[in-house]
């Protein structure tokens, strides 16, 4: 039989209806998990993509810092020429 919205339940039929709302299937369980790991996965990547905020220079010569050459790896920046 169905119960009307707006008539009081009693103390016992509310603390079941209450107990009934906190089960939940281990299907959805696994399923709000692995949500939750996908949108972990998401903010750690656009943080990883974000750039540093301090940086105010042109983005052209901001990779072009970050050179792979192995002179640019040596550490010294440059091949001395002449005295």
């Amino acid at each position: 039989m169905a119960r009307s919205p707006f008539v009081p339940m009693k103390g016992q039929e509310q603390q079941e209806a209450e107990a009934a709302v906190l089960l939940v299937h281990s299907q959805v369980r696994r399923i709000k998990r692995e949500d939750e790991e996908v949108r972990e996965r998401l903010l750690k990547l656009r943080l990883l993509e974000t750039r540093p905020t301090g940086a105010v220079c042109d983005p052209v010569a901001w990779r072009a810092s970050r050179s792979l050459s192995p002179l640019r790896r040596a550490g010294n920046g440059g091949i001395p020429v002449g005295d």
